[in-house]
């Protein structure tokens, strides 16, 4: 930025900023200040030891506010952040009829009082900082801005929950459903906004990846061809078995991946929060299996790849039978969705690329032994592997029956639980555990959020957040 042009001085940048801070932008004075401002419903000021408000590191700030705002505070003493006395009730009541709640609902989902949420949507009156947070995570709203600046694409989310939770609606997703894709959805949010003020980039940038707009039958065929372009664009050899997909999406990709509680009938869903889409993946249901989890994150990613937006819209849920494996010399796989069809193709073939499973195989006769050899060599369930057999080799496989079905190996399930079992602070919801956790960690390691930020981010104590178990956590993911 050009300080000449801007008239922001010298004295001005050590006015906000302190003049033991360094550089010739505000963003690089902010980075090397120690100076911290406090937040409230209306307000931004300069931090003091008895502030109440939402304490905040000056990068993160300078980011929510801008320079002129943080001048104002310590000029005047304060600097106003709404524009009138209808926010941020309008902002709360208008997500909360957008995504179908009512007054106590929501309050139960927040964990704070109904009068709360009465008051926090009742113009002109004041509520504390903390509690219209608690407000934004269910509702999907992006506190930092609450009341300051629009809330990009979040609304529009609300009325696709809505929708999917009404009882005509294809999911019949219900409200602690609804709330856990909500919160989904700020985590994404605060992920790609975090990732911003790092400056990390993607390893792999999505961009790479053209949009594929071909449904035409047979759509496996798509699929198959899909899967073999993703690895040759991701540098990946053609047929080894995939590692680990939980590292190959969130670490390789950057595509932010939540792993949290739905109902158990639900797989996975994308989620666009704004223009970035994210990855949703249960932990309940068949997914405790890491080898069913493994097939939904890789029909998600299939979708996150290659589907065009529109067939997407904001947020797209699926179910365990949506990640059935096809017969496809089924005619009746014509009846479904060509989409699902072509994301479950991607999938099988992404994890087990059919040219390596029918060098495994060979011509033999196949026994539950090759099926099970398929499953474990490639990480996936035995029943997928049975189907995917027999679409190779164009043969009718019966899947294996009994109880003595293969486990996954412990490696296996070290690489895609490890971040939510050894996560070092204890009883934080799964949902920000992970790539999230760690971006938290850098942010904070790196002063461009403060301890108080951390600590409400991660919903824990700031005596959990130290240097030590930042690193241990950013350490974690590194795996």
């Amino acid at each position: 930025m050009d300080f000449a042009m801007s008239g922001f001085s010298t004295a001005d940048l050590d006015k906000v900023f302190g003049p033991e801070s360094c550089g010739d932008t505000p963003e690089k004075r902010a980075r090397s200040s120690r100076r911290e401002f406090v937040r409230g419903q209306t307000m931004l000021a300069e931090a003091s030891a008895e502030a109440t408000g939402r304490r905040l590191a000056a990068a993160e700030a300078l980011a929510n506010y801008g320079f002129e705002k943080l001048l104002a505070a310590v000029e005047e003493g304060q600097a106003p952040l709404v524009p009138g006395r209808s926010e941020p009730a309008r902002t709360i009541q208008s997500h909360r009829n957008a995504l179908g709640y009512t007054p106590e609902e929501l309050a139960r989902l927040a964990k704070v009082d109904a009068n709360d949420v009465v008051k926090a949507e009742t113009p002109g009156q004041v509520s504390p900082i903390r509690i219209l947070e608690r407000l934004a995570r269910p509702l999907a709203i992006d506190e930092r801005i609450l009341g300051f600046a629009t809330q990009g694409g979040t609304e529009e989310l609300g009325v696709r929950l809505r929708e999917l939770a009404a009882p005509q609606g294809n999911a019949r997703l219900t409200s602690t459903t609804v709330a856990a894709l909500a919160e989904s959805a700020w985590v994404i949010g605060r992920q790609t906004s975090l990732l911003s003020m790092i400056g990390e980039r993607n390893t792999k940038s999505l961009e790479t990846f053209q949009v594929d707009d071909d449904y035409e039958y047979p759509t496996y065929e798509r699929g198959y061809r899909l899967a073999a372009q993703a690895r040759q664009l991701l540098g990946l050899p053609p047929e080894p078995p995939i590692k680990s997909m939980r590292s190959l999406v969130s670490s390789m990709l950057n595509i932010p991946l939540v792993q949290t509680t739905l109902s158990e009938n639900l797989a996975g869903a994308t989620i666009a929060i704004g223009e970035v889409r994210g990855i949703v993946v249960n932990i309940q249901g068949r997914n405790r299996n890491v080898w069913v989890r493994r097939m939904t994150l890789a029909h998600e990613l299939g979708h996150m790849l290659w589907d065009p937006a529109e067939r997407l819209n904001r947020l797209t849920v699926d179910g365990y039978s949506d990640l059935t494996v096809d017969k496809y010399s089924d005619n009746s796989v014509i009846r479904r969705d060509p989409v699902e069809i072509r994301a479950n193709a991607f999938a099988i073939a992404f994890l087990a690329p059919p040219s390596a499973v029918d060098k495994m195989v060979g011509h033999a006769e196949i026994t539950p032994s090759a099926v099970f050899e398929v499953a474990q060599h490639f990480g996936i369930s035995v029943t997928a592997a049975a189907a995917h057999i027999g679409n190779v080799r164009r043969v009718e496989v019966v899947p294996p029956r009994g109880s003595k079905f293969p486990e996954p190996s412990d490696e296996m399930r070290g690489q895609e639980d490890f971040t939510i079992d050894y996560f070092p602070i204890k009883g934080i919801p799964p949902a920000l555990v992970g790539k999230f956790a760690s971006i938290v960690a850098q942010a904070f390691r790196e002063g461009l959020i403060s301890r108080d930020t951390a600590a409400t981010f991660l919903q824990t104590t700031e005596d959990n957040i130290s240097q030590d178990i930042m690193e241990s956590i950013i350490n974690l993911t590194r795996r």
